[in-house]
């Protein structure tokens, strides 16, 4: 029985389907698992009642699944105020909606959902591969406009989805100059991403194991471009926090806008920060980290709007960094840093260690620093004790309550946070101004282009110590320990170590070592670079990009750049229609016995191949005797019409003769 044209096709029902599951799949990684579930069964139902296994759901039952919705959402979230919780009840809807899809333009709501619902998964991600699975999703999408919008059911083929790419080819080129010249309004981009996201990173607060547990995930940290030669591994500590207070067992900063906020400056001038030699040029590419912190090489420099300078050789962003962020730096790595001396709140802050903490080593630090000649003599016998007696490891001991006395005189075994904190701690009981900075070390340097990846497990601690006349001073004692740190990555040297990368098991860098593998973790970096410089950061380059291609920016210039886009998307409508027109029309009795032929083969007597229509008509005759008058009619007026224009049958005989052909109970 063939369905009203109201209704929707089996087609039409599967693209639906298929769309909806790609937006369930795209934003999988955030929804509750109860939300996947009705998702799956709503699909699974509408399918049933398609085939006439199952009703339309009663009212009843659809009232209670809004109410049960409702109800898991408010448990799930405790508040509807916030992204997440918005995304899930949309995802819930479309779920609910499929079980009520009765008519095409239900249908056509659901699809509209789904272009919407898709592009909000950006707001939470602008990863280039996120955005494959977005773009995907919108062909699927539109191929399913186009199935819902059919006459006629055409079936799984690939010609529905063929129709909507030609569609989206078209308003490709007119989508490029809207990106190339639009400027950047903030729209979608400045939404705040969700803070409740747990990320991987370093946090404001460091404690023994915190950075040995990044070295279990191969997330992304951050990229930087350099405009010159990339500068040896060694000098690649990128510093984003500075720890100056100590509990005990944690070190976390201090109030950002406590002792360095006379010292927040929003260029690049700033009172303490000696500058010597060449600058370094670079960008970096940060992933969001939902906090303030930036990270950059030493006394970096920057005029990047909403980005501050603090003493300490710091850079924070004024509003959290919610979304991928590109910035520009100088950085200077020939450095003075407060040489003068110390501001009286810094010096009182990095000179500070707990009442009663860690006594065995607050006693040897002063011992020792009376028997040194100088801050560097302590300095070089205290790394003297790392490199005889101490291991680096992923997977350190537990520490008890004086961690410090602990780590330094029993357990010896640890990594960059061990070291930094307990070398900085015992350079403060000695009586000399220290503190732990916090960051990354390293990267990978990709070996064609002029950009370094940074990942997680790349986190790295490292101390300084302030010596008169020399102000801070880098210290890093996890370089005592093992030299092989600093030049080589964590990657490489613990590529067979089985805490390394344990929170990513299928992670790719655990296969590097394999030439097919390594290949494609460089383009895949690659490809994620470009993403990440020339689409999610080309406000940064429009107005220079714009210039190399107009040569002066108009807007007679950029207004023929808009008119060769709407000419460029209107072609292939143009060329179809002039093929269209001088394509050369059928003769019409050509199409009027093409249509007896029709009847006759919806009848079940088709005209062979090669047969002429007398002979056609004759078997006819032979075959079905009460249609032998008007068939060999019709083909003997055709015959004389066709090749004898001039004769006694016309056009018009042929016209009604073929008009009038019946066929007995059709």
């Amino acid at each position: 029985m063939r369905r009203p044209d109201w209704q929707l096709s089996r087609n039409g029902l599967f693209w639906v389907l298929l769309a909806f599951g790609g937006v369930v799949v795209l934003h999988a990684d955030h929804l509750p698992v109860w939300v996947i579930g009705l998702s799956a069964l709503a699909s699974v139902w509408r399918i049933l009642e398609y085939r006439g296994t199952v009703p339309f759901p009663p009212w009843p039952l659809k009232g209670a699944l809004v109410i049960g919705c409702m109800a898991g959402l408010v448990l799930q979230y405790r508040t509807m105020l916030a992204l997440e919780p918005m995304v899930s009840m949309l995802i819930a809807g479309f779920a609910l909606k499929l079980l009520e899809m009765h008519h095409k333009r239900d249908a056509v709501v659901l699809v509209y959902l789904a272009f919407f619902t898709a592009a909000v998964d950006s707001v939470f991600t602008q990863e280039v591969f996120q955005f494959a699975g977005v773009l995907t999703t919108f062909v699927i999408a539109v191929t399913a406009l186009v199935s819902i919008n059919q006459a006629r059911s055409r079936g799984f083929s690939a010609g529905t989805s063929m129709i909507a790419l030609r569609m989206l080819a078209t308003a490709l080129p007119l989508m490029l100059v809207l990106f190339l010249v639009v400027p950047r309004l903030g729209a979608l981009w400045s939404i705040p991403g969700p803070k409740s996201q747990a990320r991987t990173g370093i946090s404001d607060v460091m404690a023994p194991g915190d950075f040995s547990q990044l070295s279990r995930s191969d997330e992304l940290a951050f990229r930087a471009r350099f405009d010159g030669p990339i500068p040896s591994r060694s000098a690649l500590y990128w510093r984003g926090l500075v720890f100056s207070e100590f509990d005990g067992r944690e070190w976390s900063q201090a109030d950002l806008y406590g002792p360095d906020a006379a010292f927040s400056r929003r260029g690049s001038d700033i009172e303490g920060i000696e500058r010597h030699g060449q600058a370094v040029r670079y960008t970096i590419t940060l992933e969001p980290t939902y906090s303030h912190w930036l990270f950059a090489l030493s006394t970096p420099a920057t005029g990047e709007p909403g980005v501050r300078l603090l003493r300490d050789s710091r850079l924070v962003s004024i509003d959290e960094v919610t979304l991928k962020r590109g910035y520009d730096i100088r950085s200077w790595l020939d450095y003075r840093l407060d040489p003068e001396g110390l501001h009286p709140n810094r010096e009182a802050l990095e000179r500070a260690i707990p009442r009663d903490s860690n006594p065995e080593t607050v006693r040897i630090a002063r011992q020792w620093a009376a028997e040194a000649g100088s801050p560097e003599d302590l300095i070089e016998r205290v790394l003297r004790l790392y490199n005889e007696s101490f291991v680096y490891t992923l997977e350190p001991p537990q520490l008890g309550e004086h961690t410090i006395d602990e780590f330094l005189w029993r357990t010896r075994r640890g990594f960059c946070e061990h070291f930094a904190g307990s070398f900085a701690f015992f350079m403060r009981a000695a009586g000399h101004p220290a503190r732990v900075v916090g960051g990354y070390l390293g990267g990978e340097v990709h070996p064609t282009e002029n950009f370094v990846t940074v990942r997680q497990y790349d986190a790295h601690a490292w101390a300084e110590v302030w010596i008169e006349g020399r102000g801070w001073v880098r210290v890093d004692p996890t370089a005592a320990v093992a030299p092989e740190r600093v030049e080589m990555s964590v990657a490489d040297l613990f590529a067979d170590d089985d805490w390394f990368l344990a929170d990513s098991p299928l992670s790719l860098a655990r296969f590097r070592h394999f030439g097919l593998v390594n290949w494609l973790v460089l383009q895949m970096d690659y490809v994620d670079y470009v993403w990440g410089t020339w689409v999610l950061g080309y406000d940064k380059r429009q107005f220079e990009f714009l210039q190399d291609l107009l040569g002066r920016i108009t807007f007679a210039r950029v207004g023929l750049l808009f008119l060769l886009a709407v000419a460029l998307s209107a072609l292939p409508y143009l060329l179809v229609r002039w093929v269209q027109a001088h394509r050369e029309k059928p003769d019409p009795r050509d199409v009027l016995i093409r249509k007896f032929c029709d009847k006759l083969a919806r009848a079940g007597s088709p005209r062979r191949k090669g047969e002429g229509i007398l002979d056609f008509a004759r078997r006819i005759a032979a075959q079905r005797p009460e249609l032998a008058p008007a068939a060999l009619a019709i083909a003997e007026a055709y015959a004389a019409n066709r090749y004898d224009p001039d004769g006694p049958a016309g056009f018009a005989d042929l016209q009604q003769a073929v008009r009038r052909f019946r066929i007995h109970g059709r």
